[in-house]
């Protein structure tokens, strides 16, 4: 068996991301962030090391479910897949502004 490669766990009463985000364990993640039942949340993943597309359809799928989630602090690997696929602003600005 493979080490956890991912940690989801509250760092100073915030929700984190850390270690590797991919297809094994993106439902993992989703089913984590649903726990937060639509309620507005800051996500830190500034501790994510690799992140593949099924990572951030998990993300962008949280969005449109919850407008209140936003990333608040990125690691420069998340920072590279947001803006290639220009969805910096969608996911890291908070609802109704335009930072």
């Amino acid at each position: 068996m493979h080490p956890q490669v991912v940690e989801l766990e509250i760092v100073e009463g915030r929700p984190s991301i850390r270690g590797e985000c991919d297809l094994s364990n993106a439902a993992q993640v989703a089913s984590w962030l649903r726990t937060f039942d639509g309620e507005p949340f800051e996500l830190d993943l500034s501790g994510v090391t690799f992140l593949d597309s099924s990572a951030l359809h998990v993300l962008l799928s949280e969005r449109r479910r919850n407008p209140g989630m936003r990333i608040v602090a990125a690691s420069t690997v998340v920072l590279r897949i947001l803006d290639l696929t220009g969805t910096t602003e969608y996911l890291m600005a908070a609802t109704g502004s335009h930072e």
